[in-house]
């Protein structure tokens, strides 16, 4: 994408700004997680307490950041998703209940663990896979025993797709266009 994806402009607004309007609307604690500097994102910054670990390392340090304030767990949401909506969020977010993590499904299989809530007490089962070498998301959402969230019952649509090329940004771009958005 030619530099840190957070900053990447689908549509005029960078995609770190577009999941922070999502998030903030849904939640009254907001926190970036990021081992790089960001331009002004009107949210604290916290840093990965493991540099280079990926989502499962900022899936970490949000989840002890949560912990420290007192909070049962986060609303996890990575920035290259920017057709996500405050409705699916609040989906999610109202579904964990008492439950480790949810996520909603993605059409073709499997879950979207980058638009998931967590507990704070995935936090034994982060460490153990950050102490090793398997990373996956996905694995830690089965070990978790997570809990698949129907996409037709979020109305998700479009909202989980995820930018990671030029061509994806353009489709985005398209998609925030038909939906009348900036």
């Amino acid at each position: 994408m030619g530099g840190p994806k957070a900053e990447v402009a689908v549509g005029h607004v960078p995609m770190l700004d577009r999941a922070l309007a999502a998030v903030r609307e849904v939640v009254d604690h907001v926190v970036v997680v990021s081992s790089r500097p960001l331009a002004a994102c009107g949210a604290p910054v916290i840093p990965d307490r493991i540099e280079g670990a990926g989502p499962l390392g900022g899936l970490d340090a949000a989840l002890r950041h949560a912990r420290s304030r007192g909070l049962g767990g986060v609303l996890l949401v990575a920035c290259d998703l920017p057709l996500l909506t405050p409705g699916v969020l609040r989906g999610v977010a109202g579904a964990l209940g008492g439950r480790t993590a949810v996520a909603p499904e993605r059409r073709g299989g499997g879950v979207e663990p980058l638009c998931a809530a967590y507990r704070v007490g995935a936090l034994d089962a982060v460490g153990r896979r950050l102490g090793g070498t398997e990373r996956s998301m996905q694995g830690l959402f089965r070990e978790l025993g997570g809990v698949a969230l129907s996409v037709e019952g979020l109305d998700v649509g479009e909202a989980l797709f995820n930018v990671n090329t030029p061509e994806e940004r353009e489709r985005a771009e398209a998609a925030l266009s038909r939906r009348g958005e900036p």
